[in-house]
């Protein structure tokens, strides 16, 4: 009985899975992306990559926070913590400036002209 379950199980799975491709009357695919332009594409991943960039840069400002609070008084973790809080906050300033200089490109100079 157990071997006929691990065979059926699948099956049924994907049966299951399926199905409902095949009841639809009509499948309609769109595009996620939604948009029409090349420049507009390029827009959306640069900003999806410099929005990922700054996640990592503030996942590392709680990291060195982090370093710094558990140091329990090591001069050496305590400067490898401020360290990384003072490459961080540089990191998250270089988001920010690269985000505004890459939405006035975009808004004022490609787009609008």
């Amino acid at each position: 009985m157990l071997k006929i379950a691990k065979i059926l199980f699948p099956f049924l799975f994907c049966l299951i899975a399926i199905a409902p491709v095949f009841a639809a009357d009509e499948v309609v695919l769109t595009s996620p992306i939604a948009i029409s332009s090349i420049s507009g594409l390029a827009t959306n991943i640069l900003k999806t990559i410099i929005g990922l960039v700054g996640v990592i840069a503030l996942v590392m400002f709680i990291y060195g926070g982090i370093l710094w609070m558990t140091s329990a008084g090591s001069a050496e973790q305590i400067k490898k913590g401020k360290d990384t809080l003072l490459w961080a906050i540089l990191g998250l300033a270089f988001i920010f400036f690269s985000y505004s200089l890459l939405q006035f490109l975009l808004e004022e100079v490609i787009i609008l002209k």
